[in-house]
């Protein structure tokens, strides 16, 4: 169990380093450096390059070392694509799960929004979306989701949004917590498919 925890450690510090660009894209990853900072054993610290590979943070070039990976738009492209399916679901399926603690979060996120800089509004973002996420007891979707918001943040990272698509996704997130509110999953859900769609557009429209 101490080696599970100590890997997850790594997996996450690694992302985190990445998100806030200390580690930026093409960065050879040294093994020995990372035994040296976690101060543990190869073993512990090939794993956790393993989990970053299977989930496109790293690369490896042959003959040369693992990297940190650009950001592959495919993959973004694909987990919009897999989210628009999966999360409005969660809404119709698990909106009776949601209290009145979670609707004050997303409410307070979303106030949040509206004065944010770039950074505290992409965390305020995700973070209504992890609260939705969090209702949900399989574990397959939780681990699904998990993997494509940590990719998409990496490009809210780095790309500005629009005072337009700002105070439109904010009207969209009151819309989706008032269906909360009164319990209207099946529209709360419809709100959720427009808000994915918008942000995707914006993203692609924005992206560099």
């Amino acid at each position: 169990m101490e080696n599970i925890r100590i890997e997850e450690q790594i997996v996450q510090d690694i992302k985190d380093k990445i998100l806030s660009g200390v580690l930026s894209e093409n960065t050879k990853i040294s093994e020995r450096e990372l035994c040296e900072i976690y101060n543990v054993t190869r073993p512990a610290v090939r794993i956790a390059i393993d989990r970053l590979k299977e989930e496109k943070w790293l690369y490896v070039r042959a003959k040369s070392g693992t990297y940190v990976a650009p950001i592959d738009k495919k993959t973004i492209e694909e987990s919009f694509q897999v989210r628009l399916l999966i999360e409005p679901k969660l809404l119709i399926w698990n909106i009776a799960e949601l209290t009145a603690q979670d609707i004050e979060r997303l409410k307070y996120n979303t106030q949040r929004m509206k004065v944010a800089e770039h950074e505290e509004y992409a965390y305020r973002e995700l973070d209504n979306h992890t609260t939705i996420k969090e209702k949900t007891k399989n574990s397959i979707i939780v681990n699904m989701l998990d993997n494509m918001m940590d990719n998409i943040l990496r490009i809210t990272s780095k790309t500005s949004v629009t005072e337009e698509r700002r105070h439109a996704s904010i009207r969209e997130w009151e819309q989706i917590i008032h269906y909360i509110e009164v319990r209207d999953g099946d529209m709360a859900s419809q709100m959720m498919v427009l808000h994915l769609i918008n942000t995707a557009d914006e993203f692609w429209n924005n992206y560099k």
